[in-house]
């Protein structure tokens, strides 16, 4: 009889675990310094250079392609939104970030030459390179 009793706790104990804390499957999902500070440069470069590039398209007399500041300021507001989507681990932040890169990358082709291609693309380069190991975190489309 005791046998059984014993066995029937056991059970109960196995089953009723009120102090285990609860885990997850998922991993914990820890930024690290430098891609907080990555974020929060992409996010101020990025308000910072849409203003410029508004205020800029207030005068286009000395400009030969006035189109280009406007693309340029959906390029950078792009990467704000960018930004806040990898901030909280979306993937279409990432993608947007992308689009972005290759939206600028085009522009800059256009208007600069090739030089564009090193620091249009590099940003792109930093930031995954920052993310290479954080991909799993990642959620949604």
């Amino acid at each position: 009889m005791s046998k059984s009793k014993s066995s029937k706790a056991n059970r109960q104990k196995s089953q009723h675990t009120p102090h285990t804390p609860h885990t997850s499957h998922t991993p914990h999902k820890t930024r690290g310094t430098l891609l907080t500070i990555a974020l929060v440069v992409i996010v101020l470069h990025g308000l910072a250079a849409a203003v410029f590039y508004a205020v800029a398209r207030l005068d286009t007399s000395l400009i030969s392609r006035p189109w280009v500041l406007g693309l340029m300021s959906i390029h950078f507001l792009a990467n704000v939104v960018a930004a806040v989507g990898i901030w909280y681990w979306k993937k279409w932040g990432m993608y947007v970030y992308a689009g972005s890169a290759i939206l600028a990358l085009v522009v800059g082709l256009v208007t600069v030459g090739i030089w564009s291609v090193f620091y249009m693309i590099l940003p792109l380069v930093i930031l995954g390179w920052l993310l290479r190991t954080k991909w799993d975190y990642f959620e949604g489309a």
